[in-house]
């Protein structure tokens, strides 16, 4: 003779799938961080007491160095560029083509992914994302991309394709996917 045996459900807290979505969530909002202002620094890290800074202040310019976190991003240079002998952009833009530095001041390795962390803004609120370009090409051991070990730099090139008649262009830079901060350069 069968006997029929209650079937006893788990609790909620005891199944799998709980604890990871809640160790996922906990993980995206510990990534986000304080809500530190990202502020210009000097050739050693430390805030420069020559700039003075208020709330509003959000545009930089370039050559300053401008720590995030515990990042310092510098736009050392930018070029125009219609391209070379191998590639060029579409026709009626042009490339802007920046060298940045990223400095990783933290105790552990950093990412940087210029796809999803850097844009060119125009005056009219357009945005454009990275463009494969002359420099970029010409200097391929110079991307990026990838891990930054602690307490070390990188520097290399970037590059964007944008309207020739596209004017109040700007630099954004976003600390990390997840709301890391942002800072703007003025492209000037």
């Amino acid at each position: 003779m069968e006997t029929n045996t209650p079937i006893v459900k788990k609790p909620f807290y005891k199944k799998k799938w709980v604890w990871v979505v809640g160790i996922i969530v906990l993980l995206i909002i510990g990534s986000s961080g304080s809500d530190s202002k990202p502020q210009v620094v000097d050739s050693t890290g430390s805030p420069s007491e020559s700039v003075s800074q208020t709330e509003e202040q959000t545009v930089y310019k370039v050559g300053e160095s401008i720590k995030l976190k515990k990042s310092i991003i510098t736009v050392n240079e930018f070029t125009f560029s219609q391209g070379g002998q191998f590639s060029k952009p579409t026709e009626g833009n042009q490339w802007v083509e920046l060298n940045l530095t990223i400095e990783n001041t933290d105790s552990a390795q950093q990412f940087v992914t210029t796809l999803g962390q850097m844009f060119v803004r125009d005056a009219e609120g357009n945005s454009y994302q990275v463009a494969v370009t002359e420099k970029s090409m010409s200097n391929p051991n110079n991307r990026l991309d990838g891990a930054i070990i602690a307490n070390s730099k990188r520097t290399g090139w970037v590059g964007f394709e944008v309207p020739k008649d596209a004017t109040g262009l700007q630099f954004q830079y976003n600390g990390s996917m997840w709301g890391g901060g942002t800072i703007l350069v003025d492209l000037k």
